[in-house]
């Protein structure tokens, strides 16, 4: 593999010419790469460059580990305030956003799975690849958290609202099956012909006429874009009223019931339909 062709400390990227692919990988130094506020200002960076190289096809996504993302670092999470969580948070709301109107085609290899966060900028992306042994999990609720960038909008776009409703919800692991039935993942591969699966998705796209493929990417956004951008503002809104809560900072075993006081404020919190985001600090 070719060295990385930007300086960056949890990413590595290189390109492939013959596809004229951008291949970013999320390599950093926790187990099971969760994602880290140093990880989305170096990806925010990288995206910004892709958008004034429209020669570049396709960026392809994926990980140094057996899964793509365990998501947040929880060990990490328990420790943030409100202010680095919102600021974690409007990053990756920010990141999301842009993937969905980037020119470029966006693959990602989910690989053997994906938690929360990393689920929800899984699903902004246009084309999802997975190992056939791959399961993820929208499970932010155990974590004392909402889904904050497209884990409830977008996710209801690729899948259907039953089965958003139904995966987030519950909390529980959605298998291969499920994912392959429900659209969300669009090709699978077995380690042994890994490189074959994704060589032939990205020569797939490059055979494309470039300028058709923007605008054939833009024609299907414009489709759905007036109701997930609408619909993003509420997710955006109800995420930081529920941070309010601090919940993310409590045990995570859950075996405490919060007193029924406090579950009141809390949902209250939760429901603000009036206030701006940025008028609940």
């Amino acid at each position: 593999m070719n060295s990385s062709i930007f300086n960056y400390q949890t990413l590595k990227v290189r390109l492939q010419k013959s596809t004229r692919t951008l291949f970013v990988k999320f390599n950093n130094d926790f187990q099971d790469n969760p994602i880290t506020l140093e990880t989305l200002f170096e990806f925010e960076s990288l995206l910004a460059w892709v958008t004034t190289h429209v020669e570049v096809q396709t960026i392809f996504i994926e990980s140094s580990t057996d899964i793509f993302s365990i998501g947040y670092n929880k060990n990490v999470l328990s420790k943030l305030t409100i202010q680095k969580l919102d600021t974690f948070t409007k990053k990756l709301q920010k990141i999301n956003q842009a993937i969905m109107l980037l020119p470029q085609t966006v693959v990602i290899d989910i690989q053997m799975g994906a938690n929360n966060i990393a689920a929800e900028l899984a699903t902004a992306c246009d084309i999802r690849i997975a190992n056939r042994a791959c399961r993820i999990k929208f499970d932010h609720a155990k974590l004392g958290l909402v889904p904050c960038s497209g884990g409830v909008v977008q996710l209801s776009a690729v899948v259907g609202h039953g089965n958003a409703k139904n995966w987030l919800l519950s909390g529980r692991d959605v298998d291969f099956k499920k994912l392959e039935s429900t659209g969300y993942i669009f090709d699978s591969y077995s380690m042994d012909n890994r490189d074959e699966v994704i060589q032939d998705l990205l020569t797939s796209i490059h055979n494309q006429s470039p300028v058709s493929r923007i605008q054939t990417k833009l024609s299907v956004i414009e489709c759905v874009r007036e109701q997930v951008e609408t619909h993003l503002r509420s997710e955006k809104q109800i995420a930081k009223a529920a941070m309010m809560t601090e919940d993310w900072k409590q045990n995570q075993d859950r075996t405490e019931e919060m007193p029924t006081q406090s579950m009141k404020t809390a949902v209250k919190l939760s429901l603000v339909q009036g206030d701006k985001p940025e008028n609940l600090n």
